[in-house]
């Protein structure tokens, strides 16, 4: 029980699959022509090793005087490169169809990517008609005109600014303001008579008063 319990624990488990992910059939024919590019680079290294070992065989049994296997091995090693050239072409052949099936599906991905972009570029269409993008284009260069025009004087250097100018400016403020001033003086009306018959009437009581001092 213990062993068939410890299999059962260390199971494989099969992995899920992406959900979302469809597998088209240019997904798998990549798959196919990787697949077959590994068993032909795997039989091409095969081919080599082999070539190889016949060759120091028959080098082996040419130093030892036996002729016939020397050129036995020579025999099976030009074989094994004959094999290797063929794979090698076919190893090439697939390899050009993958870049081939590859290069299509990158061409199918932008066609679906312009194809998008040309439907929202539609849609947007549909919603801003030509004279709605002319209006904003015209708002919005006025604004940065506007915004242009405003940095210019306010990058404006105080030091361009002439003193004498400034003074001049602000002598004749005062001169302004000193001549209304006298304006509205010169303008001011002061009720002057019945302060003046007040002013006799205390002037005839103060005389009145030193008389009658006087005679006493």
């Amino acid at each position: 029980m213990g062993t068939s319990w410890s299999r059962n624990d260390h199971r494989p488990t099969a992995k899920c699959k992406a959900p979302g992910v469809a597998i088209t059939s240019a997904d798998r024919t990549q798959l196919e022509l990787k697949l077959q590019c590994d068993k032909l680079a795997a039989a091409l290294k095969k081919y080599e090793v082999v070539a190889s070992e016949e060759y120091t065989k028959a080098s082996h049994f040419l130093r030892s005087g036996d002729r016939r296997k020397a050129l036995y091995c020579l025999k099976r090693r030009q074989a094994q490169i004959t094999q290797i050239n063929v794979v090698s072409d076919l190893l090439d052949t697939v390899k050009g169809l993958l870049d081939t099936v590859e290069f299509m599906s990158i061409q199918r991905e932008v066609a679906n990517a312009l194809k998008c972009g040309k439907e929202e570029l539609s849609k947007l269409n549909d919603l801003l008609n030509i004279e709605d993008i002319e209006r904003l284009m015209d708002e919005t260069a006025e604004t940065v005109e506007e915004a242009n025009r405003v940095n210019t004087l306010l990058g404006q250097s105080v030091h361009e600014c002439n003193d004498d100018a400034l003074l001049d400016e602000l002598l004749g403020a005062c001169e302004d303001v000193n001549t209304k001033t006298k304006s509205n003086i010169s303008t001011l009306v002061v009720p002057t008579h019945e302060l003046y018959r007040k002013i006799e009437r205390e002037s005839v009581n103060d005389e009145s008063r030193e008389e009658t001092m006087i005679n006493a």
